[in-house]
């Protein structure tokens, strides 16, 4: 009778862990595309440009994730005056300024994943790059340079999905295989420089995702 017991407890317990498995959002892949504004004095010294974002995250309860990111962004500056002619040579200069982020932290679903959209809230503390390469061509000599900087930072954010597609393993299930999603998102970053001016700078992307 012990033993029968024992075995009926563990396949409650194998059955209830497989049903927590299975629960849409328990893991979730994104990729987004978008736009780089800076802000404040950040904006002296990049242009708007665009952004690209690869995410994934883990649905540790129905109103937290633990999620890390993977975010580019790349400004090329205003290069109409960057020929200069002289005596005898012929300066030509193309500047594009990047900036790469990586950041951890967690997303606050507003709402639990099983709804088919869903306001979010993140908070991430960031690793930035920011890189500056220059070329600069004199008399058909090319001659690159570049200024490279890292800091660390945070981004806060505010974001919208929703779900556009279910596959279901049998048609009478409640819970879905896989979600493909659609979404929204803004984004402010700032990142901290020691003995400079901090520098912020919003981006906002849409986003294709995964739920499975």
């Amino acid at each position: 009778m012990r033993i029968r017991s024992h075995v009926l407890a563990i396949a409650v317990v194998v059955l209830i862990t497989g049903r927590a498995q299975a629960q849409p959002g328990t893991v979730y892949l994104q990729a987004g595309g978008g736009g780089m504004i800076p802000v404040g004095g950040f904006q002296h010294e990049q242009n708007i440009g665009g952004a690209y974002t690869i995410s994934g995250g883990y649905e540790l309860l129905d109103y937290l994730d633990l999620q890390l990111a993977f975010t580019h962004s790349f400004n090329d500056n205003e290069n109409s005056h960057d020929t200069v002619q002289g005596p005898g040579f012929v300066l030509v200069a193309n500047e594009v300024k990047q900036n790469f982020m990586v950041g951890i932290g967690p997303r606050v679903n507003f709402v639990p994943s099983r709804f088919a959209v869903r306001p979010y809230m993140l908070v991430h503390a960031e690793w930035f790059h920011f890189a500056n390469y220059t070329n600069v061509e004199v008399d058909g000599h090319t001659v690159i340079s570049g200024n490279d900087q890292d800091a660390a930072g945070i981004r806060a954010g505010l974001g919208l999905e929703g779900t556009i597609f279910s596959l279901y393993e049998r048609e009478e299930d409640e819970i879905p295989l896989l979600e493909v999603t659609l979404g929204a998102e803004g984004s402010f970053h700032q990142a901290f420089m020691p003995n400079r001016d901090d520098r912020q700078f919003v981006t906002l992307l849409g986003s294709l995702g995964v739920r499975f």
